[in-house]
């Protein structure tokens, strides 16, 4: 076990967990070194105790709480990227370049600038990166990112209100397959099994192991089971209020609702 905070970087969007060398509580401002630069990040998770197991291999490096002239360094680098947005975005017209401005991060220091961007496909940003290095005067990182990257970084709400799972506290992203939409019995064609991104939602692999564990329970759909009023076919399932559709010959149309306890499987 290692005793952990969960912090979000602020100019980063990322939210990522790092060992605690002191007690912090909900909404300190600490200083992380994370890759190349120092960042400043604000607590999300106090102090907990987690398994090795379920931490990454790296993590950044807590250098403690926030200095005054650590937050004033923060701001002025806010300003700065924002003043430079609409140059680089000129910078990126001028080399006929198909990228998306994304964000522009400063480290506290200013000692690089990493920049990100969205494409569809690869780009040779060869002359682009000569040309702000010239207009930055540092060294300059691109960073192109996918959809469900650029949404953690804009933010916003999902389908049930809440802010982004991937902007508020998701570290990494999970893997998410349509296998899991199967198992909750959702459809693809709905809409509603996407998020913001235009990808599966992330929150779909949240649920995956009770459905999968309560589906075990339940007959397949196209299964003959016994009930009170004879033999049918299971036509549905409902994990959540553990009932089950059964269509009978008789009438196709008419299908009844029958809880687990009320059904077994004919033969």
């Amino acid at each position: 076990m290692t005793e952990v905070i969960g912090i979000k970087l602020e100019q980063m969007g990322k939210t990522s967990y790092v060992e605690a060398d002191q007690v912090y509580a909900v909404d300190d401002f600490v200083v992380v070194k994370q890759g190349k630069g120092s960042f400043l990040g604000q607590v999300v998770v106090a102090n907990t105790d987690v398994a090795d197991e379920h931490l990454p291999s790296k993590m950044g490096n807590l250098l403690g709480l926030a200095s005054d002239m650590d937050l004033k360094a923060y701001q002025e680098n806010i300003a700065y990227a924002q003043e430079s947005v609409e140059d680089v975005k000129e910078l990126i017209a001028l080399n006929r370049l198909k990228m998306k401005l994304v964000d522009i991060v400063f480290p506290l220091d200013r000692n690089y600038v990493l920049i990100t961007f969205s494409a569809e496909g690869r780009v040779d940003f060869r002359q682009l990166l000569k040309a702000l290095a010239s207009y930055f005067r540092t060294r300059i990182e691109l960073r192109q990112i996918n959809d469900r990257e650029e949404a953690k970084i804009y933010g916003g709400l999902g389908p049930c209100g809440r802010a982004l799972c991937c902007s508020s506290f998701l570290g990494e992203f999970p893997p998410v397959s349509i296998k899991m939409v199967k198992n909750q019995g959702l459809s693809l064609n709905s809409g509603k099994t996407s998020g913001i991104c235009g990808r599966l939602m992330c929150c779909l692999s949240f649920e995956d192991n009770f459905y999968k564990e309560s589906r075990e329970k339940f007959p397949d759909v196209g299964t003959k089971v016994t009930t009170d009023k004879g033999v049918g076919v299971v036509s549905g399932i409902d994990v959540l209020s553990e009932t089950v559709k059964v269509r009978f010959d008789e009438d196709v149309r008419t299908q009844l609702t029958y809880t687990l306890e009320e059904v077994s499987v004919y033969g």
